[in-house]
């Protein structure tokens, strides 16, 4: 039975997760994975799938802050260390490994991670995994898909099955009760419509005990990958693949303020990224993970459905987030970004003779929204939407930079500037979906619109209502004190076409009780980590108005700031970094490579921090708020 003990920050007591045995805190096995394949398994990728599971289980037991986040500044974050009993403790210790290991869960989490691996006992060690049909040991596959149920993994395995000659392992994560006859329902229809080329196989994998504290689940995508390893390595796959569409794994904010699980970061680019170079580290022969459908559209991928010949189950296939609220007359709650997304790429692929208004728990277009979250997250959706196809390179650029730099990363492959203009162009061809979706609704329900029989809190009423710039907000989100905006240019052609060894353009500003420094053509910081240069700026202003030469600037021992009184040592450390890493990431997304050096601050070992004696100040302006 597979053990961890973790001590998390804020908790007097440590948290025990244990995965199987006799008083489980987790399941995620019943029968062994070696009879079904009939073959012993590699020990390190059981190891990863423990640790998987144990990141998993970890990840909802203890919460975040609430949906409603006054302190979720300080309390999103959480900060866990892992002490864990593996087979291989040599390899997860080393210093590659774990670098890797931590890397890719502190990304997908937005936690804090520290691990410290020891050797299992022998007995421990042959434990079950996967409950496997044992004639599945004949069938032979290239691909592993990661089968969720939903409309994207469903169109990914039709696809494959219907355009290839290629047979398919589906892989479905067996969590929620009312989730899985729907799995069970198309991986038997993709089957019996193309027999002898499909194993499905069904995992279970779940909490034991009390429900989970904390629903997000940022972790679940690790622990999919472990699993589609397993399978893979049994079975002799090549390729594990989650088919996700484009818009879902980026995940740009629909606002600065959105929480909850419009932020997961499943199938990111940058996520993928990740975990491949932890697959790496651990061997050669772990297959490769992808996403198929990473430039599609949710448009895009149920018009594949329906070109594939699979639109009779698209009605079957479940994509809302709120698993709780389903019932059997309601399968969608119809309030979730997940739901929104689904209901108008079936209107505006015309396929909504296959999905039921019905379904709906909320009607999506036309039925009242009694709660805040859910006219506000409508209302937020629709806007952010319609206004992706109105802005150019230089827009999108300016709202989105620190989101589009991870996903530059997560394509170390392509110049950056070809991932910018991709993702542009995907989320253009997303908007213009939508809108074509909602004028033609807007014609179709002219009649009811006119009589205003509709709710006054529909999502339609709402919207041809609401004006421009005026709706409800969601809470302030101060979780990035990095803000997700950053610019290649606004109105000068100077700041469009920029050389990587000119000065810096800064201005220093204060926007909303927050410090922000903004670098032109590049982006800017706010909040802790804009702090450091602003302490530094009395100082810099000085030198200048000493007509100093630049090696003549002064250093500045921050510890001893005034305006920092709050910092010790390693905050101040920790927030120059931080404020260093968003320019660096900012100048790689433009420039398509890494700066020469440190960005805005420098320092010397001793004799502590200042400002770039090279910079050039400049006044604020509106592209800088």
């Amino acid at each position: 039975m597979p053990e961890a003990c973790v001590r998390v920050a804020g908790n007097p007591e440590p948290v025990e997760i244990r995965i199987n045995g006799s008083h489980p805190t987790f399941r995620a096995s019943t029968d062994p994975i070696r009879a079904a394949a009939i073959t012993e398994l590699d020990p390190v990728i059981l190891d990863l799938f423990d640790i998987a599971a144990a990141v998993l289980a970890l990840d909802g037991t203890i919460k975040r802050g609430s949906p409603i986040r006054p302190q979720m500044g300080s309390d999103w974050r959480r900060q866990f260390d892992v002490t864990m009993h593996v087979r291989n403790p040599m390899l997860w210790n080393s210093a590659e490994v774990m670098e890797a290991l931590t890397d890719a869960v502190q990304f997908l989490t937005e936690d804090s991670f520290t691990f410290l691996f020891h050797q299992v006992a022998i007995e421990n060690t042959a434990q079950p995994f996967l409950d496997l049909d044992p004639a599945g040991a004949a069938f032979h596959a290239e691909n592993v898909i990661l089968f969720s149920g939903g409309l994207d993994s469903y169109a990914g395995a039709l696809e494959v099955l219907s355009t290839t000659q290629s047979s398919v392992i589906l892989v479905t994560h067996r969590s929620a009760q009312k989730v899985i006859p729907r799995q069970v329902e198309l991986g038997g229809y993709l089957a019996s419509r193309f027999p002898g080329r499909v194993l499905h196989i069904q995992v279970l994998a779940r909490r034991v005990g009390p429900e989970a504290e904390d629903s997000t689940q940022r972790s679940r995508s690790f622990f999919f990958a472990a699993l589609a390893q397993l399978v893979a390595a049994a079975f002799g796959a090549k390729r594990i693949c989650f088919f996700e569409n484009g818009i879902i794994s980026h995940n740009l904010p629909l606002t600065p303020q959105i929480v909850g699980s419009m932020a997961t970061r499943t199938t990111h680019p940058l996520s993928l990224t990740k975990l491949n170079t932890l697959m790496k580290c651990l061997g050669d022969d772990l297959a490769p993970i992808e996403n198929r459908y990473q430039w599609l559209t949710k448009t895009d991928v149920v018009r594949r459905i329906a070109e594939n010949g699979g639109a009779e189950k698209i009605a079957v296939a479940v994509s809302c987030t709120s698993i709780r609220e389903q019932t059997t007359l309601h399968t969608h709650c119809g309030a979730c970004s997940q739901c929104l997304d689904r209901r108008f790429a079936i209107l505006a692929a015309g396929l909504e003779a296959h999905d039921f208004e019905t379904d709906y728990h909320t009607d999506v277009l036309f039925g009242s929204r009694d709660g805040d979250a859910s006219r506000t997250m409508a209302l937020e959706w629709t806007r952010h939407t319609f206004r992706l196809s109105a802005m150019d390179e230089t827009e999108f650029m300016k709202e989105f930079g620190l989101e589009l730099t991870r996903i530059a990363r997560g394509h170390p492959t392509m110049p950056a500037s070809a991932v910018i203009s991709q993702t542009r162009e995907m989320h253009s061809r997303h908007s213009r979906s939508v809108r074509d979706a909602l004028n033609r609704i807007v014609v179709d329900h002219s009649d009811d619109l006119l009589a205003q029989s509709l709710p006054a809190t529909s999502l339609l009423v709402m919207w041809l209502g609401q004006p421009a710039g005026n709706a409800d907000r969601l809470p302030e989100d101060p979780r990035t004190s990095v803000e997700p905006r950053a610019t290649i240019g606004n109105d000068d052609e100077e700041d469009i076409v920029l050389n990587p060894d000119a000065p810096l353009k800064v201005a220093f500003l204060e926007e909303d009780n927050r410090y922000v420094v903004a670098v032109r053509g590049l982006g800017r910081v706010a909040g802790q980590p804009a702090r450091i240069p602003h302490a530094l700026k009395p100082t810099f202003d000085g030198d200048l108005a000493d007509r100093l030469p630049p090696e003549k600037h002064r250093y500045v021992h921050l510890i001893s700031a005034p305006s920092l009184p709050d910092m010790n040592k390693a905050s101040i450390m920790s927030n120059v970094r931080r404020c260093r890493n968003a320019l660096a990431q900012y100048f790689e997304a433009v420039h398509g490579r890494p700066p020469d050096g440190d960005l805005l601050i420098q320092n010397r070992a001793g004799r502590g921090y200042r400002l770039d004696p090279m910079i050039e100040l400049v006044p604020p302006r509106n592209g800088d708020l």
